[in-house]
């Protein structure tokens, strides 16, 4: 076996054992059980403690070398952890196969601890990855994503402002896979085993929003046949299926707004 694997396995033995995934749904810097120095940000998502260990950030993603928001997200790392003290939560797995300890790091700033994963996540600036079993915090980080999304922070608002379906429609290669906001007249509603469909009134191609169940209870809808011909402001991912033409699917109930007073655009 290899010295450098001898270690790792030997600096395994002697970490705190993680805290169980069940402890909480909210992160907290007293759960944290390592103390460390970031001595220096190697991107987004990778830091270097003064002990020499190099630490990736559980439960995000950020752009690499070359692509669009890496130096954002490397640059708002930097800012909030470069040279101060952090402290370090484990999961259920510590090291990744790069021999880099995983973590959830927690920062002090003058509105107390915050944690930096999640920070940079609520800036735009991260996608969420989690890799089994490492999924604690999995919520939190999912609604700092939705807030994102709804604020087009970061990488989610290269789409500035509301579109229109024919502004959509007119240029419907460049809003693709990315985040938009679409503004439509509910024309028709369909519900399937899985989901409410709003179908716009206007546009060509079909375009349309899908609520699964679970979003549709968090909505205040009296009835489904009350929602065609309301004006609706959908906030996400554009995707386009070839069948059924352009889509967002909504994940969390803040990315739909609904105007039943309104029946067609301002």
């Amino acid at each position: 076996m290899a010295i450098r694997a001898v270690a790792v396995l030997l600096a395994l033995a002697c970490l705190p054992s993680p805290i169980s995934s069940a402890a909480s749904d909210l992160p907290n810097v007293d759960y944290a059980t390592l103390e460390d120095h970031v001595i220096r940000v190697i991107d987004g998502d990778t830091v270097e403690l003064r002990s020499g260990q190099t630490v990736r950030l559980l439960g995000i993603d950020t752009p690499e070398v070359g692509e669009p928001f890496y130096a954002d997200a490397k640059r708002f790392l930097y800012v909030l952890v470069a040279h101060r003290p952090v402290r370090l939560e484990l999961d259920q797995t510590a090291y990744d196969p790069y021999y880099r300890l995983l973590a959830h790091i927690y920062v002090e700033t003058e509105e107390g601890w915050v944690l930096a994963n999640a920070e940079i996540v609520r800036a735009g600036l991260a996608d969420l990855l989690f890799i089994p079993p490492n999924n604690r915090y999995r919520v939190y980080y999912e609604d700092a994503l939705d807030e994102a999304i709804v604020t087009r922070s970061g990488m989610w608002g290269v789409i500035p402002g509301s579109v229109s379906i024919a502004e959509l429609e007119a240029n419907l290669v460049a809003y693709v896979t990315e985040v938009v906001t679409v503004g439509f007249v509910v024309g028709h509603v369909e519900e399937t085993p899985r989901e409410l469909v709003l179908d716009a009134e206007e546009g060509d191609y079909g375009f349309n929003v899908r609520i699964p169940h679970a979003i549709v209870s968090e909505l205040d809808i009296a009835s489904f046949d009350d929602l065609v011909g309301a004006f609706a402001t959908a906030t996400g991912f554009l995707s386009c299926d070839i069948r059924t033409g352009p889509f967002i699917t909504i994940d969390h109930s803040s990315q739909l707004i609904i105007d039943f007073k309104v029946s067609s655009e301002p």
